[in-house]
Formats: C-alpha cells, structure tokens, sequence
C-alpha cells in the first residue's frame, strides 16, 4: 500500500512541474511578440496587454486573444489601404483605355460588310481528266482527302470513329490514319462541340482541320461554335484571323434511319453568313468540291447525302488530283425551254425521275443542280429563266422557312418581270422523320410529289 501512495506522489509532482514548466513557456512566448496596438494606421505603445507573469492562465489566455485580434485589424486595414490604391490604379488605366477609343475616327458605314469572306481566288472548273470509268461518292470522298493530305501538310482529319480500321461509319476517311500517322488523323471524343471547338483553334494557329460530324443530326450541340466562332471569326476580328475549317456532314433521309438519322439541316445554314456550303449530287461533283473546300480560306460546311454515297446513278468518272470545282458554279443536268427545275443533292435523280414519269419531251425541262447552296449560282437561274419563265425548286428539308423559301423569294425580288407563273416548292413535310418506311415516303418528297407539280406549273 505504501507503494501505491509514493507511486501516487511522484506523479502528482510530475503533472506539478508540467504545468509550471508550460507556464513558463507562454509567458516567454507573450513576451516575445511586440508590445503595440493600431490607431489611425499607425503603430503606438499599449501597456495595457504587457503580460504579467502572476497572471493565471485565463488572463494569460486573454491578453493573447486580444494581441491576436489587434494583429488580424492591422492587417486587414493593410490590405484595404492596398486595395484601394490597386483600384484607383485600375480606374486611371481604364479612363486612359476608354478616352483612347473614344478619340479615335468611327468606321466607315461602306465598310460593314467587309470581311464577311475572305478574298475568293477566280478559279475556273477544270476540265476532267479521268483516272478511272466509275468512282461511287464515297470512295471520291476519300480519294480527295488522301489526295489534299498530300497537298498540304498543315492539314489534320478527325472525327468519331474515322481512324483506323473503321475508318468512319461510312468508310469515307479508310486508310487515312494508316497512310498518315495518327497526328493527323485521328478519332475525337463523342462531343460535337468539342470536335468543332478544337478546330477552331486549329485553324486559326495556321492549321486545316477537315472535321467529321458523323450524323447532321447532330451537329446541334456544336451551333454555339459554328454560329458564334466560326462563322464569325474573320468578320469581328476586322480580318486579322482566318477559321479556314471543312465540316464534313452526312445528311438526308430516304435510309429509313428515323427522326435522329435523317435529318436535312441545309435549311438552317443557308441562313449562316460566313460560311460557305456544299451539296453534290454526283462524285465527280464530290471530288472536286471538296478538294476546293479544302483549299479555301474559309469555313465550309460539306453535306454529303448519305443516301448517295453508293448509289450507282449517282457514279461518274473519276476526275485526277488536279481538279478542283469552285463554289458557286451550278450545273446544267438537263436542257429544256418550258420551265426550269431547280434542285441539288439527292433531289436530283428523283427530279429527273420525275420528268421520265411524265414522259415529256427531251427539251421541256430545264434541270439546274446548285451543287452549293452558298453561294448560289443566281447567274445560271437568270439565263434558264429568260428562256423558261416558270420555275419549281424541289429540294428535301422541310418546306416552311426552308432553303427553296429564300431561294423563291431571290427569284421574285430578281427576276420577276422574266417569270410567266408563280414560284412553286416542293419539299419535305414540316414534321420530322418517321423510322417507318411507310410514313417516311408520305412526310419526304417523293417522285410522284414532283411530277405532279411540273406538270400543274405547265399547265399555268
């Protein structure tokens, strides 16, 4: 028991001298730090919290929260004086900044449209020289890109899945990673904003990005880039920066590919300044429109008909790596002096499907293929026109607000005195595309569709 008691002691005595010995240390500490407080900014003496070494700790304890406190406003009214200077710094180079650009000369209003389009190079369709006796638009597709991959160094592919050895859904970029190595074709993220936005600053650090949009349906996700980045870069930087960018688009219906596989977005862009669009209809027309859109200082959106992209009408001969077919230059399908058909992409061959129907003469309907949609080849309309006086545009986005309204209206504005009848359309109805075939053919414009309507406009 008398173990216990003096085990008891000697540990009472310990924690005694602990204690003490902590005591001592925070008094040596208080009396460390500087004996001041803060008035008006300035530093003065303060008496009051000079600690007292017979203190207890609680009043100990006291004068350091107080020391901690007058420390913290110290530098808090630091910091705000600071802060103050740093605004008032800031304001003055703002008023120098904004009495700058207020003393400079307003633009010139004759200048508001400049800018829009860079400069377009006067180059004339090549002649053909084939290099085989029938190409399919895909396989003309893919020829251009390894032909222009070739040309120009500087020019990078991606897209969803377009690497090797898928080589897109539809084949069209096959063999590119392989042949060019995967920096300069690659696969992307499933993020069309991403795909677009990339390539907008590709583009203007001196890059030519060919992009893939692997459906137009979706396509939706990337507007904000198209619309606000792409299209606009060269006009809002007064023509310091350049976005020369291909955005390659499947489009279309007629697949049975549903309300999310078969959409025909022309009639959006057309609407778009500053952003050239293509629409063939045939390979040869593919090859050397692409190879253009690759070569051009400005943005282009190339919709490729994926209905098209191994039909057999829709076969040529393959044209060599040296032509290339400017935009804006429409193509004259068929000659006729009673009334002219405007149209593009795969309203083309059910167009000409349409005059075989009504079994008219070789020389009553004039078919005009745009090829591209901006800019349109208003020329080639006038000429027909002055022959024909009648005009149908059969195109296959939806009929309200679509691209065959701006086109009618351009026509009436242009060329009314030259027209003998009204502008008629014939197009998609203003519903989206059903995955049933059966309601697919009564919502997209058929062959029968178009007939009817050539032959009320002739009877006018």
């Amino acid at each position: 028991m008398s173990g216990f008691v003096g085990s008891r002691a000697r540990k009472r005595r310990r924690n005694i001298f602990l204690s003490l010995g902590v005591i001592v240390l925070i008094v040596i500490i208080i009396l460390s730090f500087p004996n001041f407080e803060t008035q008006n900014n300035e530093i003065i003496p303060n008496d009051n919290i000079v600690p007292d070494p017979t203190q207890d700790l609680t009043s100990l304890a006291s004068n350091i929260e107080e020391l901690e406190l007058n420390l913290f406003q110290k530098d808090q009214k630091i910091k705000f004086r600071d802060g103050q200077i740093k605004n008032i710094q800031i304001e003055k180079e703002v008023d120098a900044d904004s009495q700058w650009a207020e003393d400079k000369d307003y633009p010139d209003p004759n200048t508001a449209m400049d800018h829009i389009y860079g400069d377009r190079d006067n180059i004339q369709e090549s002649v053909i020289n084939p290099i085989s006796d029938k190409i399919v638009i895909v396989d003309s597709i893919n020829h251009a890109l390894h032909e222009e991959m070739e040309f120009n160094e500087k020019m990078v592919i991606y897209g969803q899945d377009i690497a090797d050895p898928k080589g897109g859904v539809f084949t069209a970029t096959k063999g590119l990673s392989k042949r060019y190595g995967a920096d300069r074709v690659f696969n992307s993220p499933l993020a069309e904003s991403s795909i677009v936005g990339t390539a907008v600053g590709m583009a203007v650090a001196g890059y030519k990005p060919v992009v893939e949009i692997q459906f137009g349906d979706y396509i939706w996700t990337a507007m904000m880039q198209i619309r606000n980045e792409v299209a606009t870069m060269r006009y809002r930087s007064n023509n310091s920066w350049t976005c020369p960018m291909v955005i390659r688009v499947p489009v279309g219906g007629y697949i049975h590919g549903g309300l999310c596989h078969s959409q025909s977005i022309d009639g959006y862009f057309i609407h778009l300044p500053g952003i050239y669009i293509a629409y063939p209809s045939c390979a040869s027309d593919a090859k050397g429109l692409l190879k253009m859109a690759c070569r051009m200082n400005d943005p282009v959106i190339f919709m490729e008909h994926k209905g098209l992209y191994r039909q057999g009408y829709a076969s040529t001969e393959e044209p060599d790596d040296e032509y290339l077919l400017p935009f804006g230059k429409g193509r004259q399908v068929a000659e006729g002096d009673e009334l002219t058909l405007i149209t593009w992409g795969a309203m083309v061959q059910k167009s000409l499907e349409a005059i075989q129907l009504l079994e008219l003469p070789n020389d009553v309907i004039e078919v005009l293929d745009l090829r591209t949609l901006n800019p349109i080849d208003m020329d080639l309309i006038e000429s027909s026109i002055i022959k024909t006086g009648k005009v149908l545009v059969v195109h296959e986005d939806n009929m309200t607000n679509g691209p065959g309204a701006e086109i009618s209206a351009m026509i009436a504005d242009k060329f009314f005195e030259l027209l003998d009848g009204p502008v008629r359309r014939v197009a998609a109805k203003d519903s989206p595309v059903p995955f049933n075939w059966q309601i697919e053919e009564k919502i997209l414009p058929q062959t029968q569709d178009v007939s009817n309507a050539i032959k009320e406009l002739l009877e006018y």
